[in-house]
């Protein structure tokens, strides 16, 4: 019966969510999983009648004309903050001295993301309302539906309300940031401004392609059959309701427990995927929250220990140029040196001349910085408007800081360019981005030495790199003959590195290293890509049309034909590496953490991708294998959570068969 079976994929389906977005351990592949969701919809297609709207199906969303207002029924009360030991002792010393016993307490990482109330009815979801001023929000249940974190149907019929954080995972933020400055669009600030940005789309559409996800941290049980008694045990249930939690809480005896929690995380958080700015300490026993009450504003039960600021005051130096190998001139904002998040902060981003302008950014300004996603310092305002008046508008600049020439604009990019490619700037960043990791990987040559070699006019192009002669590097400050050996043999033996890298370091508009991945494989030798149509390579899953043409443009430029001919009149054969290539690791993908002792990571990563493989810098639950090097670090901590098959280079040595 069409009922039956839709019942059936509707409930194997639910499980699978679960199991993917909760639970972080997927029981099916993507495949099963996609076969067993495009038969429940053709299923309801065909039969509407039996459509509910705890589908799976119904997480697609539509377009809204706006967000209605909502009152909560219990109140999304806030939260006093403490920011020091001594204010959590005397906030503990206030709660213990109402009673005679111990008070035990639970301390949960502080999710910088977005507060927002989920009611169940007998178990199905049915109003998801933003926090507001907490007792008024905003209806964006549509949205909400589109986050597979959120259960539409729980595991038990119960009535219930829960209370959790909305986020979007660093990895996540920094992705979209880059799709989105590829188009020309918005970039965020933030991973919360970004999940806030994601949340408030009119068409749920749009959020539903956002990575958002949620942790639940506390319920109001109106109609069950268990009634926790704390706080710890509550969370133990709402796991059980089919909710995500966060695994980073402890339950601990005193405050003594609750201040080393603080300590332990403050700087290990930085290892997270997702934003946590304190802890969250709370009385454990419930009869002890009710005698404790609240005050006008929060619960005298819990408080917040925030971590050292993220965001600090300094003082606007200069606007320093950089000038990188595409031509683009960046602006980077030079400070005073201060402490930000655990750092010595000098030097910060503007992201471009646009940015300067919306901020209206000035030498001398006070000004706001903060690091986003905790990893890069940016400017964020300025704050001190009596300075800010007296010092004269920032210029936006006409002409190259290195070489004089006009900047331009670009149709869909944001920043200005200097289109001279004699520009010594965008020469050595071009120099610079040949010998990387990333690029020919080529060792003992560094920024200093690429400049050294420029200014003394033996190098213009990288294949000036492979004229230089052994003697050559005895005309650079401190170089002694073991130096000069080791520069001039790792420039040499480059030659035989794996065409991809060739093609990632020849600087082609958009084109990096997993993009040069693709390319290769679709056109393994450079006559490929000197013949390949403009139609081929703009159907090349995962090169778009605007990659395609930077391609085709640049295969067809004279000046860089002239430099592929001159790398083959060295000894560069191109010789197609994919010819080798298996398919033994077909569907595999991994990540590489720690230190190697029988290669180096990205060697590592060239012997996963020649059998077929793939690889990742991040580990999750489509993670195949994690191989562990010494020092592995905190992905080896997420590997052993999720289950994923851990590797010693031993074991990846046999797996690869490179033990024979």
């Amino acid at each position: 019966m069409p009922k039956d079976r839709i019942k059936y994929l509707r409930d194997e389906i639910n499980i699978h969510n679960y199991n993917y977005y909760v639970l972080d351990n997927p029981t099916i592949s993507d495949y099963e999983y996609d076969k067993l969701f495009s038969e429940l919809k053709d299923l309801e297609l065909t039969h509407p009648e039996f459509t509910t709207p705890d589908s799976p199906t119904q997480r697609v969303g539509g377009i809204s004309s706006g967000f209605e207002e909502y009152k909560h029924k219990y109140r999304l009360y806030s939260l006093d903050n403490t920011y020091n030991e001594d204010e959590l002792r005397k906030w503990y010393e206030r709660v213990q001295k109402e009673f005679t016993e111990p008070v035990e307490l639970v301390c949960e990482l502080k999710i910088d993301g977005l507060a927002i109330a989920l009611t169940y009815k007998n178990g199905l979801f049915t109003t998801g309302v933003t926090r507001g001023d907490g007792i008024i929000g905003e209806n964006i249940t549509q949205n909400l539906k589109t986050i597979k974190a959120i259960p539409l149907k729980l595991f038990k019929d119960t009535d219930v309300e829960v209370r959790g954080e909305i986020y979007m995972p660093k990895s996540s933020f920094e992705k979209l940031n880059e799709e989105s400055k590829e188009k020309g669009d918005k970039i965020f600030a933030n991973p919360r401004n970004a999940a806030a940005g994601s949340l408030r789309q009119l068409d749920s559409s749009v959020t539903a392609k956002r990575d958002l996800s949620m942790f639940t941290y506390t319920a109001i049980i109106e109609n069950g059959d268990y009634l926790p008694k704390t706080h710890w045990d509550s969370i133990q249930y709402i796991k059980e309701l089919g909710f995500k939690t966060n695994p980073n809480i402890r339950l601990v005896n005193d405050i003594e427990g609750a201040i080393k929690f603080c300590k332990d995380w403050e700087t290990t958080r930085f290892n997270l995927d997702y934003a946590t700015d304190g802890v969250v300490i709370k009385v454990n026993r419930f009869d002890y929250q009710n005698e404790l009450g609240f005050t006008s504003r929060a619960p005298k039960w819990a408080t917040a220990f925030k971590f050292p600021p993220e965001e600090i005051t300094t003082t606007l130096l200069d606007i320093e140029l950089g000038v990188g190998k595409t031509g683009a001139v960046t602006p980077v904002a030079i400070l005073e040196p201060v402490n930000l998040a655990g750092s010595i902060v000098s030097r910060a981003s503007l992201h471009n001349f646009d940015e300067i302008k919306r901020l209206d950014i000035r030498i001398g300004d006070k000004v706001l910085i903060k690091k986003a996603a905790e990893i890069i310092p940016k400017v964020i305002k300025v704050v001190d408007s009596e300075i800010h008046n007296s010092l004269p508008v920032y210029t936006t600049p006409k002409t190259c800081p290195e070489c004089g020439g006009k900047l331009v604009t670009r149709e869909g990019e944001v920043n200005l360019f200097c289109e001279n490619s004699e520009c010594p700037s965008v020469i050595k960043a071009r120099l610079e981005y040949w010998v990387s990791k990333e690029a020919m990987d080529i060792d003992y040559i560094g920024p200093s030495v690429i400049n050294q070699l420029y200014e003394l006019g033996l190098v213009a192009t990288p294949v000036d790199l492979y004229k230089l002669k052994y003697e050559d590097f005895f005309k650079l400050e401190n170089v002694k003959e073991k130096s000069a050996s080791n520069m001039y043999h790792s420039i040499q033996e480059s030659k035989t590195k794996p065409f991809s890298r060739f093609v990632t370091a020849l600087s082609i508009r958009h084109v990096g290293k997993e993009t040069a991945d693709l390319l290769v494989n679709e056109c393994p030798s450079i006559e490929d890509l000197k013949q390949a149509s403009l139609e081929k390579l703009s159907a090349i899953e995962g090169i778009g049309d605007k990659i395609a043409l930077s391609i085709y443009e640049f295969f067809h430029n004279d000046k860089n034909l002239k430099l592929l001919s001159e790398f083959e009149n060295l000894g560069f054969t191109f010789e197609n590496t994919n010819l080798n290539r298996t398919e033994e690791l077909a569907g595999k993908t991994f990540v590489l953490t720690g230190t190697l002792i029988s290669m180096t990571r990205d060697e590592a990563s060239d012997k996963i991708k020649m059998k077929g493989g793939k690889t990742s810098s991040s580990v999750s639950k489509n993670t195949s294998y994690v191989v562990a090097g010494s020092n592995p670090g905190s992905k080896l901590d997420k590997a052993e959570k999720l289950g994923v098959i851990i590797l010693s280079e031993e074991d990846f040595i046999n797996l690869i068969g490179e033990n024979k």
